[in-house]
C-alpha cells in the first residue's frame, strides 16, 4: 500500500482513469487491471468514460460515470470549440465526483477522445497513457508529406507540453524522433500483470476443440488487422515452416474474410483454425506449445508476458516497441526482424521442436503489485 515517506503511514488515494470506453482491447483492459489492484491496495478508484460502453465485469467497489460529451459536427478547424465545451463537463463531472468520494489525487487520461479533452486542462495530476507507437498507429512514418504533417500537428496540439506516460520507452522514443511531440515529462511504466490471477483464469474448466491436442499448436492471438497484427505474414510463415501441428488464431475484426483467403492461397485450410474472441483465452494459452506474435506494431505485447506466466514459451517479431523490452537477455532469440516469413517460419520450427527456457526471474518486473506502485509515485 502507498506510504508516506515523512510519515510511513499509510494513506489512501483517489485516482481517476478518463477514457474512451471499456470494451475489449488492449488499453482498455491495462485501466481495469490497473483499477483492480488500486483496489487491492487499499485506494478509491473512478472510471469516467467519454462512450458507455462496457464490456468487462467491472468490480462494483469502482466508480463508473460517463461524460456524456458534446459531439463535434462540421469542419474539423473548429473542433476544439467543442473540445473546451467537453472540458467544462469534464470539470463539472470532476467536482461532483469529489464532492461524494473525497479529492482525486490522480488523473489518468487514456486513448484519443479522452486524450483531445483533457489536454486542455492544465493541472500537474493529470497524465496522459499512450499504449502505441503514435507514428505507426496514426500512419504519419507512411503516409506522404501533406497527410504526415496534418497528423503530425494534431498530435503536438494533443501532447506537447504534457506529462506522458508510455507502456514502454519505444513508445517515447517514437514520440520525440516521429510525431516531433516535445511532452513535459516522458516516464515508461509497464503493463501490470496479476500472475494468480492469470493462473486461476487458465485452470477454469475447459475442452480443446477435438482437432486440438494439448501442447501441439502454436496461437496467435490479436485483433484481425493485418495492418497492425499482420496475419498475413503469420499465415506465410506458418506455411513456410512445413510444420504439421495446427496453428490456432483467436480474435475478430474487420480483415477475418482476407485471413481466411490467405489460409486458403497458402495451401493450409487443414491446419489453421479460426477460434473467434475467447473472453477467457488463458486455457488457450496454457495447453498451446508455443505462442506467436507478428505484428508490425505494438505498444507492449502483453500476450507476450500472459503466455510465459502459463509456462508457454513465446515468439515475436521485433516491433518499434514492446516485445524488444520483454525478450531481454538470455531470451532475445525470442526475436525476429518484422516483416520476414522465413526467418519468423525458421524461428517456429526450431521453437516447436525444441521450445526455448523461460526466465521467470525476468517476468518478476511486470508483477501488477509493483507497476501500480509506479502510478501512486506519481501523484504531486
Amino acid at each position: 500500500m502507498f506510504k508516506s515517506k515523512k510519515n510511513k503511514k499509510i494513506i489512501s488515494r483517489h485516482i481517476l482513469f478518463a477514457i474512451d470506453s471499456l470494451t475489449g482491447r488492449g488499453a482498455e483492459k491495462v485501466v481495469i487491471n490497473l483499477g483492480e489492484e488500486l483496489l487491492k491496495l487499499g485506494h478509491q478508484v473512478t472510471f469516467v468514460i467519454y462512450e458507455n460502453i462496457i464490456e468487462f465485469n467491472i468490480d462494483p467497489r469502482i466508480n463508473v460515470y460517463k461524460l456524456n460529451p458534446l459531439i463535434h459536427k462540421g469542419l474539423r478547424i473548429y473542433s476544439r470549440i467543442t473540445d473546451h465545451k467537453n472540458v467544462n463537463l469534464f470539470n463539472s463531472l470532476l467536482r461532483n465526483i469529489e464532492i461524494q468520494f473525497g479529492y482525486v489525487d490522480l488523473i489518468l487520461s487514456s486513448l484519443p477522445r479522452m486524450d483531445r479533452i483533457l489536454s486542455l486542462i492544465k493541472s500537474n495530476r493529470v497524465y496522459h497513457i499512450i499504449g502505441n507507437p503514435l507514428s505507426m498507429q496514426s500512419g504519419i512514418r507512411k503516409n506522404k508529406w501533406h497527410k504526415k504533417i496534418s497528423r503530425i500537428w494534431h498530435m503536438k496540439r494533443i501532447y506537447d507540453g504534457r506529462q506522458i506516460i508510455g507502456m514502454s520507452y519505444g513508445i517515447g522514443d517514437d514520440l520525440v524522433d516521429y510525431v516531433k511531440v516535445r511532452p513535459a515529462s516522458f516516464k515508461a511504466i509497464y503493463n501490470p500483470f496479476d500472475f494468480d490471477q492469470i493462473k486461476t483464469l487458465a485452470n477454469k474448466p475447459f475442452e480443446l476443440p477435438r482437432n486440438l491436442t494439448s501442447k501441439d499448436y502454436l496461437l496467435h492471438i490479436g485483433a484481425f488487422t493485418l495492418q497492425q497484427k499482420r496475419q498475413d505474414l503469420l499465415i506465410e510463415a506458418f506455411a513456410l515452416s512445413k510444420l504439421k501441428c495446427k496453428l490456432v488464431l483467436l480474435g475478430k475484426g474487420k480483415d477475418e474474410h482476407k485471413i481466411r483467403n490467405l489460409i486458403k492461397r497458402y495451401g493450409v485450410s487443414g491446419q489453421v483454425v479460426l477460434a473467434g474472441f475467447q473472453i477467457n483465452p488463458f486455457p488457450w494459452i496454457k495447453h498451446a506449445r508455443l505462442f506467436v506474435l507478428s505484428s508490425d506494431y505494438e505498444g507492449f505485447g502483453n500476450v507476450l508476458i500472459e503466455a510465459m506466466i502459463l509456462g508457454t514459451p513465446a515468439l515475436s517479431t521485433d516491433c518499434t516497441s514492446g516485445p524488444g523490452e520483454i525478450f531481454i537477455n538470455d531470451m532475445k532469440n525470442s526475436l525476429v526482424k518484422c516483416g520476414d516469413a522465413k526467418a519468423l517460419g525458421e524461428k517456429m520450427r526450431e521453437f516447436y521442436l525444441k521450445p526455448p527456457l523461460i526466465n521467470e526471474k525476468s517476468l518478476k518486473r511486470f508483477e501488477a503489485t509493483t507497476i501500480t506502485k509506479e502510478y501512486l509515485e506519481l501523484i504531486p
